[in-house]
């Protein structure tokens, strides 16, 4: 992810309206839960398990899964350089990267090696986590990868801009089978619109134990007078 770039992004349209939100979320990230071994958001949703959608090949998810596993390590490791030759298809010479921040697509391994692994990144911090991967053969060898991920970033900048914020994004990449195993070529990122963003993240705030605090509220008698026969509530 290159920050030095000055061209306006998504991220930077909603930095105002957001900021105080995504730092919230940010924090709200910290009170994580486990699953399948990973440590996952208070928002996180297993949409596999609650059958948002439908059954796929579980062997082919596991080898989908361990290359995430290694992206993850990456990203947080904050080495990004490892990206292209450990992930990303070094045998496609058109990879393609749909990235939320930038206008146009990154075709090729001139501007995503460029992208990716820039002399002076702006970069100070960056951590990245995925959820709900599901997966499609296409055919034998080429498969369709759709997951959630979120991170939490600061970029090397004085000002607003500088202040950590967080994310999140539906994701589509295609994998190829290599002598070396699964290997990225395409990595698209799939924003929602922004109304729909802007919800989302709002009702990701809302603290897991919140529904069963309505349960308990709905369970309540109420004793507001005015709602009593003749009281002041009546006309």
């Amino acid at each position: 992810m290159n920050y030095n770039d000055t061209s306006l992004d998504r991220r930077d349209l909603f930095a105002g309206a957001l900021g105080g939100l995504l730092m919230a979320q940010a924090m709200g990230a910290q009170a994580a839960e486990k699953k399948e071994g990973k440590e996952l958001p208070f928002y996180y949703r297993d949409k596999n398990k609650e059958g948002v959608y439908p059954p796929c090949d579980e062997k082919l998810r596991g080898e989908i899964d361990a290359v995430l596993r290694r992206t993850e390590e990456i990203w947080n490791a904050q080495e990004w350089w490892k990206l292209p030759d450990e992930i990303w298809d070094r045998d496609d010479p058109n990879p393609m990267y749909v990235a939320e921040e930038l206008y146009d697509v990154l075709i090729g391994w001139p501007t995503l090696d460029k992208y990716i692994f820039p002399p002076k990144k702006g970069l100070e911090a960056f951590r990245w986590g995925y959820a709900n991967l599901w997966v499609k053969e296409l055919v034998p060898g080429l498969c369709l990868a759709l997951y959630d991920h979120w991170f939490e970033i600061k970029i090397r900048v004085p000002g607003p801009v500088g202040t950590p914020r967080a994310g999140f994004d539906r994701v589509l990449s295609i994998y190829r089978k290599t002598d070396k195993g699964w290997r990225q070529s395409l990595y698209a990122q799939c924003p929602l619109g922004p109304d729909t963003y802007i919800r989302r993240a709002l009702e990701k705030l809302v603290r897991p134990d919140f529904r069963d605090f309505v349960e308990d509220i709905k369970q309540r008698q109420l004793d507001d007078p005015r709602l009593k026969p003749g009281g002041a509530g009546e006309r």
